[in-house]
């Protein structure tokens, strides 16, 4: 090595310490660290991270994103800073330019939770339907109380279908009612959904209904479900769907209308002909966050009136217990709480923890 490198190697090291030494770093926590997986909010979770390692001291917040600054050997240094612009549907939907992630990586759905204590008070032990293949005529002995959970997630297929915008996913959503306190029928698993779809999502923009009202239209959506409980003749519940999505948002509240039609399928291979007087329509979903709370309300209904008029209510709590966990209430009052309940009215109260919310 010649003078001259050696002369160089000397400068850059200088450099180097003569910028640590106007940082003054933290120990790393590894408790912080840890909590900091758990925050679902994305501009939350970044600060946690900086926070824990130490980088809040190194980049500021009000800092602009600076171009790369080369320095003698050709080392490259780099500061960033994160994008506060992006939305609740921006985030999950990654409608924005800036959101995009690529395809092919998990991202979450509906809401992911576990509820050990799930009560209904007057279960449905001879689930019925028009269709009398499907119709059980012993009934079932079974327990009021259940342990309920619910797993979901999707995944991008194609992005930026039409220039930077149009999405295409694939989704999946299992809940599942597990009479786990049911010794005499063996702990069975009472009733499992699943339900795939295909989702192309659409960012939109209307300035003019947001200066009106407030709200900010953000999404577009249109999917095809199927929804079945994957069960023999006569407990076999099944349907398909195309299902419309619109989204709004407002500040730290979401608001999401979702239509629905029915494809009809043969009279004699239809588990449950009249589905749509029951579950419904379309559904409504608001939810709303406030101080790490996370509150929702889903409603459906038939789009009927008089004696005809069916739907759902079912409202989702999500509370702070720790750092990194948080508890879950559901309160669920109507039809259709699960396929097979399809046209049961009942009530159910359960009470666990929450590992994903809705936004």
């Amino acid at each position: 090595m010649n003078k001259k490198h050696t002369l160089a190697l000397c400068l850059l090291a200088f450099g180097i310490q003569a910028q640590a030494d106007n940082i003054q770093y933290k120990t790393l926590d590894e408790q912080a660290l840890r909590a900091c997986i758990f925050i679902e909010d994305r501009q939350l979770r970044l600060r946690c991270f900086d926070d824990a390692t130490g980088r809040s001291a190194v980049v500021k917040q009000d800092e602009a994103p600076a171009a790369a600054a080369p320095l003698d050997g050709g080392l490259l240094l780099y500061k960033q800073t994160e994008d506060t612009t992006l939305s609740w549907l921006d985030s999950r939907w990654e409608l924005a330019p800036a959101a995009k992630r690529g395809t092919f990586s998990i991202r979450p759905y509906q809401p992911v939770y576990l509820l050990p204590v799930y009560h209904n008070s007057s279960p449905n032990t001879r689930p019925s339907s028009p269709n009398p293949a499907n119709t059980v005529t012993n009934p079932e002995n079974l327990d009021s109380n259940e342990l309920k959970f619910q797993l979901s997630l999707k995944t991008k297929v194609m992005e930026n279908i039409f220039g930077d915008n149009g999405d295409l996913w694939f989704a999946y959503t299992q809940s599942s009612r597990w009479q786990v306190m049911n010794e005499e029928l063996s702990r069975p698993f009472r009733e499992t959904n699943y339900e795939p779809e295909l989702i192309f999502t659409w960012r939109t923009s209307w300035s003019a209904f947001r200066e009106a009202t407030g709200w900010e239209p953000r999404l577009l959506g249109l999917s095809l479900n199927h929804q079945s409980n994957g069960r023999a003749l006569p407990l076999s519940r099944s349907w398909n769907r195309v299902i419309g999505m619109v989204g709004f948002e407002r500040e730290n509240t979401m608001f999401q209308f979702r239509p629905w039609m029915r494809i009809d399928e043969k009279p004699a291979d239809d588990d449950n002909p009249d589905i749509t007087d029951f579950v419904g329509r379309g559904d409504w979903l608001l939810v709303h966050k406030v101080d790490g709370h996370e509150l929702s309300l889903l409603t459906r209904h038939n789009f009927k009136g008089g004696r005809d008029s069916r739907g759902a209510v079912q409202f989702d709590w999500a509370f702070p217990l720790t750092s990194n966990l948080r508890g879950h209430l559901q309160y669920f009052t109507g039809y259709g709480e699960s396929l097979i309940d399809y046209n049961y009215k009942s009530d159910y109260l359960g009470l666990g923890l929450s590992l994903v919310g809705w936004y």
